[in-house]
Formats: structure tokens, sequence, C-alpha cells
């Protein structure tokens, strides 16, 4: 039973040397370790921080307008097209009304069109020559460039 006493202590030992030496070379081959945080880039009070662009949590005001949402130009009457019997429909628009903000007094829709979410509103032009005329908790209307309109009934839950 000595001998195996001795033996187990024996390879702690070899097992405690061996982990010794791997930690030596490895640091002697990689002396400069790059640390996780790069403390070159940190900034440490030089000035004060910028306020941010615009609180995530806000619809956005009219002030700044989405990428893909154009305003529409000045109010003209649609002019009446006779639309030819072997033409395909007009209005070609699809998109899914999701829901509806209250911010400001007025109503701002958010609607998928071609898998992202617009904020329009009234007077918006959700795709060239397509602008909502009216939004409402239930739906929102559209009218299309030759002057029919459309109304898009919220989809999903509602309240």
């Amino acid at each position: 039973m000595a001998s195996k006493t001795a033996r187990r202590a024996a390879a702690g030992g070899a097992i405690l040397a061996l982990a010794g030496a791997l930690a030596l070379v490895a640091a002697q081959t990689n002396e400069a370790v790059k640390p996780l945080v790069r403390k070159d880039l940190l900034v440490f009070g030089k000035g004060e921080i910028a306020p941010p662009v615009r609180d995530i949590f806000r619809p956005m005001t009219s002030g700044a307008a989405a990428a893909v949402v154009r305003r529409a130009g000045p109010a003209t009457k649609p002019s009446v097209v006779v639309p030819d019997p072997d033409a395909p429909p007009a209005f070609s628009l699809n998109i899914t009304y999701v829901g509806s903000i209250k911010s400001g007094g007025r109503t701002i829709a958010l609607v998928l069109r071609g898998g992202q979410t617009l904020s329009v509103s009234e007077g918006d032009e959700v795709a060239p020559g397509y602008k909502v005329v009216r939004v409402t908790a239930e739906a929102i209307v559209v009218r299309g460039p030759t002057g029919e309109t459309k109304t898009f009934a919220m989809q999903g839950d509602r309240p």
C-alpha cells in the first residue's frame, strides 16, 4: 500500500511539474499577449458625452422622415383616367397594416411593405404614386396613381 501512495504522489508531482513547464513555455512564446479590452480606445474625462441623436422608444417626428417614406407634394386633383378593360388592375400596391401609434395628436400607421416596416401618416407616400389618405386604429386608406382608393384593415391582434 505504501508503494501505491508513493506512485500517486510521484504522478501528482510529475503532473505539477509538467503544468509548470507548459506555463513557462507559453509565457516565453507569447510575451505580448493582447488584452481582451483595448484600453487605447477608451476615453477618460475628455469633455461631455454628446446627447443621443434620437430616442429609439418614441416615433420619429415630422422633422426626421424615414429614408423610404417620401412626403407628397402639394395636393393636386387626380386626373380622371378611363382604365383599359384588357389592362391588369391599376392598384398593385401590396402592404399589410400591422398597427398604429398616437403621437402629438396624430395617428402614425405601421405597415409592412416588401419585408420592411414603415411608419406613415396622412399625406405620406407609401410607394411612388401611392398616398396615404386616412389613418385610423382599424384601417388605413391609400389612394393609387390613377385616383382609386383601397382600404387596408389592420391585421393581427386587435385591441
